[in-house]
């Protein structure tokens, strides 16, 4: 298979590329210019220079390719919604008429949880509603699966969407950096116990999901949860991270109702301001601090044959062995 990664310089993307050419398979990787390559250039992996808004990068990218993985996406919980939605969206449409031109068998759309909204979540499976929260991430990726299944009826073309929720691993830059800059300076602090469960995907588990479906024709026009299976709670998460580190265990605990009335004067005061970085404590940092979010990933184990093969104590410690590796533990 010759295979197109998109955002292929991310921690999905290069993960993805990386089991791609161990299975033997070809891979183009598009990049935006000033990424970082390096880790790409071991691989020996065809980079293209490209971006989603520029139509005849994408036109290049896709010739002669048999599956696209769109792993590129704009994540942020301070970004305007113009913004997201000219990379989530429009950039998604763009992709999809190169792809559908260039005559692509198969379009693996990497998608998000976000889109089951902010509320508690428990074992949802893939008939769960949207559910539109008024950020902006969220409304974005509604839109652009809502756009991907349109155009595929349109014009024929094979796609399935993979749903993650929060993803880790080598070359995080969202979820890991911003804790262990927490942990590092003794500052991180629970929210209601963080006994609350939510279910993660170390992301070398969820390339192998991704290329499950682009191996399963069945797949084409579907939806599925991928996962690492098992939930975990946020204390587990941050006390082994903190243990692997050598760190302190946290023991601060900041009460639900406090946190909540503080996110809303963070939020007020940055909007107020305007200011360009996010507020210390928003929704979307509490939704990942307190909310109950399980998935049930049976569909995908069902269809695709897919179990999450890096159980999670070996995907903690080999996520922080490589920032620690890497010098990013602070």
């Amino acid at each position: 298979m010759q295979a197109l990664v998109t955002g292929a310089a991310g921690c999905v993307g290069s993960a993805l590329a990386e089991l791609l050419k161990a299975r033997g398979h070809e891979v183009r990787a598009l990049v935006r210019e000033g990424s970082d390559t390096a880790f790409l250039k071991t691989l020996d992996v065809e980079l293209t220079r490209g971006d989603l808004g520029d139509r005849p990068s994408l036109d290049a990218a896709v010739r002669g390719v048999d599956a696209v993985f769109h792993c590129a996406a704009l994540v942020g919980d301070w970004v305007s919604l113009d913004e997201m939605r000219r990379v989530n969206v429009e950039g998604l449409g763009r992709l999809l008429e190169a792809s559908a031109a260039a005559g692509v068998r198969r379009f693996i759309y990497m998608s998000s949880m976000v889109v089951l909204g902010a509320d508690r979540q428990d074992n949802l499976d893939e008939t769960a509603p949207y559910v539109f929260t008024g950020d902006n991430y969220n409304t974005t990726k509604i839109e652009a699966e809502k756009l991907l299944m349109e155009f595929a009826a349109a014009h024929k073309l094979a796609v399935t969407v993979v749903r993650a929720p929060y993803v880790y691993g080598p070359r995080d830059r969202q979820m890991f950096p911003r804790i262990l800059q927490y942990l590092a300076r003794g500052k991180y602090a629970y929210i209601g116990g963080g006994d609350v469960p939510f279910t993660l995907v170390y992301s070398g588990n969820l390339a192998e999901g991704l290329l499950k479906a682009a191996r399963n024709p069945a797949a084409a026009g579907k939806v599925y949860n991928i996962t690492d299976g098992a939930p975990v709670t946020r204390r587990q998460l941050i006390e082994r991270m903190a243990d692997e580190l050598g760190l302190p265990r946290p023991k601060k605990n900041v009460p639900y109702p406090v946190a909540v009335a503080v996110c809303a004067l963070c939020e007020a005061a940055a909007k107020l301001f305007r200011l360009k970085t996010p507020p210390i404590l928003n929704r979307f940092r509490l939704k990942f601090m307190t909310a109950h979010l399980t998935f049930d990933i049976s569909k995908a184990r069902r269809e695709l044959g897919y179990e999450p093969r890096i159980p999670f104590d070996r995907a903690l410690k080999e996520t922080v062995a490589w920032f620690k590796a890497n010098g990013k533990t602070r």
